[in-house]
Order: C-alpha cells, then structure tokens, then sequence
C-alpha cells in the first residue's frame, strides 16, 4: 500500500488529483522562513469536456520542511505521489556502505550493463550509477582488476549490487562507511518530473479574496 501523509489537507490533495481528468497545477516554489523550507502554490483543476478547458477546484500552499534534495518543473502535472519507502528516499533514510570485490566477472560488459539496469529500475532517470562509483579508475578497467572498491551506496543498494556481483562469479565485502546514520527519516513527494525529499510536509488552502 502506498504510503500515507499525516497532514490531512495534503491527503486530501492527493485524492482530488486522483481521477482520470483531475490535473494539477504548480504554479509557483519559493523559499520560507529557513534555508531548508520550501513552499509550493499549486491548483487542482478538472477537466470540463463541455467547455474544453480546465476548471479549478483548489489551490494550496504545501510546506516542505528540512528539505535535503529537490528537482522542480513548474506547470500541469498528471499525479502527485507520496511515499516514505521509495527507493529515492535510500540516500537519506540509511547509512551507507563501502562495496569491495573479488574476482573477475566472465563478461565484464554483461555486468556494467547490469549494474545500469539495476540503478535505471531502482532510480529512473533521478540518479545513475555514476553517483556511487569509485570515481578514481574507469568502470571497466576496476572490474578487470581483479579487486577493489566498487563504490559508496546505501545499504538497500549495497544488497542488491552485491547479490549481481555474485551472481557474475565474484565474492562482495561490505563494510560500514564513516559516517553516523540519519537521525531523521525522510519523505518523497513527487509530481511528474518535480520531486522533493524532505523530513515534513503540511499543506494548507489559500482562500479567494473577495
């Protein structure tokens, strides 16, 4: 089941942009109070075939507070998420560790491509591989070593890259990274191609003037 905000506007939010024809609108992001707050206007709208056009329903601010990482498009969006376990969320909510390895793979293309596959499935198009990589020597040249540090990655990743490199033949050793582990637990709010990841959202209704 997906998850649920305890803001009860925003869930409210989340349902009136729920039905196929509901669309809706960020119009505008700014900063708030602190450097970490970012404030979304948007406007919930319905498709009216009659006229054509699109019918407002809402419009609100949503807070997002302790903001860590952001990406925004501004505009019509088709569905808005919330979720506190996407994989997204893996950078922020866990510690991380240091991937080792052993042995050569049979087909060292056969694995890069994997490792790609396996971010792209995970990821998207939000992070690539590249992003946890030992950066001092070339992917390929690092596999045919023989041995070495493959990269720096939160745990849930660190589990699935090391259940690949075994399946290719090679032996995995993880190690903790030096670095305490997060002490607050983040939240993802996605809309199309805009995401936030930040520790709180609220979300209010702004009222038409008269």
């Amino acid at each position: 089941m997906p998850s649920l905000p305890s803001d009860e506007t925003l869930q409210k939010i989340l349902t009136e942009l729920e039905p196929d024809g509901h669309l809706g609108a960020l119009l505008t992001v700014q900063m708030g109070g602190t450097p970490e707050e970012v404030q979304l206007l948007l406007q919930t709208t319905e498709f009216e075939e009659t006229l054509n056009a699109l019918r407002p329903t809402g419009s609100y601010i949503i807070r997002c507070l302790g903001v860590r990482e952001h990406r925004v498009s501004v505009g019509l969006f088709n569905t808005m998420v919330y979720s506190e376990t996407h994989p997204l969320l893996w950078n922020h909510n866990y510690a991380f560790q240091q991937v080792y390895f052993n042995g050569m793979p049979d087909n060292v293309d056969a694995l890069m491509l994997d490792l790609t596959q396996l971010y792209g499935q995970h990821y998207g198009n939000f992070r690539t591989m590249a992003d946890d990589l030992n950066r001092a020597i070339p992917l390929g040249k690092l596999l045919t070593s023989g041995r070495g540090l493959l990269g720096e990655m939160p745990i849930p990743m660190t589990e699935k890259v090391q259940k690949l490199l075994e399946s290719h033949g090679m032996t995995v050793s993880l190690i903790a990274s030096d670095q305490n582990p997060p002490e607050v637990q983040h939240a993802l709010l996605v809309m199309d191609d805009s995401f936030f990841i930040a520790q709180l959202y609220s979300a209010d209704p702004i009222q038409a003037k008269d």
